[in-house]
């Protein structure tokens, strides 16, 4: 099954669009539960796609070997903003939601980081 480019390259960021408004406005641990769903199912299709089209070196050579496990890697600036969007919605301290910019900070510099690393060099031809 084939979708139109527009739906299938915005996909993820619709499930993360439900996720907020699901968390902004209601208030159930069974609406909790979706959110956290549609938030992974998110991250999971973010991942698979990037890996896909993945061209940057750590495939090819071994001295770039990371010390996480790849899944961990993969996976952790996404834990960093929804552990910090909890905190930010659900806590009134000030040292948390200082925790939780810091958070989305270092997620914010990770992703931008790894679109950087896995873009196709340019070619010579």
């Amino acid at each position: 099954m084939f979708y139109p480019k527009v739906i299938y390259e915005n996909l993820p960021y619709l499930c993360f669009l439900i996720c907020a408004y699901l968390l902004a406005f209601y208030d159930t641990w069974m609406v909790y539960t979706s959110a956290g769903l549609f938030y992974i199912v998110g991250c999971i299709m973010l991942v698979q796609r990037s890996n896909y089209r993945r061209v940057d070196r750590y495939k090819d050579n071994e001295k770039y070997r990371q010390t996480l496990p790849p899944i961990i890697y993969e996976y952790m600036p996404y834990a960093y903003f929804a552990i910090a969007m909890i905190l930010l919605l659900k806590t009134q301290f000030p040292a948390l939601q200082f925790l939780a910019f810091c958070l989305m900070i270092i997620a914010l510099k990770n992703m931008l980081f790894r679109i950087n690393n896995r873009r196709k060099a340019k070619s010579l031809f």
